[in-house]
């Protein structure tokens, strides 16, 4: 636990220090003050727009800072060539892949609370009441970057930065959408047995999005950002199933990961 706590810092202080952490921590507070103006043009409920905004915001940049810090976690020290060093201290290579991950949890944390921070001041200066149920959304936004930062990492032990990065990508959107592609599937399903003539439904495409549900993590799970904008009542126990969802995602993640790192050769 030593040793995991002292890479864990370690990652943390180099994270904080990345300056490509404060360009995207930028642009997204800067979408964020967006949000305001967008309000106050829509024709809808401004609270509403604004939260709804906010949040999917703070969701895509999770997603940016998996992509481009938690990668390059360990590609630089891999193209620094200080990965040989670290290794041969006496320390376990899940060791040094676990205490990255932790730092950069850390760091992510940071990030949502001051994206929160400044999603309440959005909704407060463009006159709109501060819900206390957003912390919920970002209480969940938190379990998607550690999950999606886990699946960066997986790709980052065993392949090139953009090849990492292209990957890491195309699981969250295929997480995200398999779900909505089987229900529009089944429903063309019945359509085109109800309709003569119809186009029926490509069974590659229906196995692939069906294969795509089982083997990803599911991140719409933590997509509650329509309930709490409505105002819609969660399921019960929905908050424990869902931390219980990425925690063991996030796990099992690292495993695979650590798994691929100790078999990897960098001599």
């Amino acid at each position: 636990m030593r040793e995991l706590g002292l890479i864990a810092m370690a990652s943390f202080r180099e994270t904080v220090r990345d300056k490509i952490l404060y360009t995207l921590l930028f642009f997204v507070l800067l979408l964020l003050a967006f949000a305001k103006l967008l309000g106050e043009w829509s024709v809808f409920d401004r609270e509403k727009v604004v939260a709804n905004f906010s949040l999917g915001v703070m969701s895509l940049g999770g997603l940016a800072i998996a992509i481009f810090i938690g990668i390059g976690l360990i590609q630089k020290e891999i193209q620094r060539k200080t990965i040989l060093t670290l290794l041969s201290k006496p320390i376990h290579r899940w060791q040094f892949l676990v205490g990255k991950y932790l730092g950069l949890l850390m760091v992510l944390v940071i990030n949502i609370v001051v994206m929160t921070i400044a999603l309440f001041l959005v909704l407060h200066f463009s006159g709109s009441p501060v819900n206390a149920r957003l912390l919920l959304a970002s209480y969940e936004t938190f379990w998607e970057m550690a999950v999606i930062t886990a699946v960066a990492l997986v790709f980052s032990s065993f392949s090139t930065p953009v090849a990492s990065a292209l990957l890491t990508f195309g699981v969250f959107l295929a997480s995200h959408l398999s779900g909505g592609i089987l229900q529009y599937l089944e429903t063309m399903k019945k359509a085109s047995e109800k309709i003569p003539g119809a186009t029926p439904v490509s069974p590659v495409m229906e196995y692939a999005a069906k294969t795509a549900r089982l083997i990803l993590p599911d991140l719409e799970v933590f997509n509650i950002r329509a309930a709490i904008v409505h105002g819609t009542p969660l399921p019960e126990h929905y908050l424990l199933w869902s931390t219980l969802h990425g925690l063991g995602w996030t796990v099992f993640l690292l495993t695979i990961s650590s798994i691929w790192f100790s078999r990897r050769d960098f001599v």
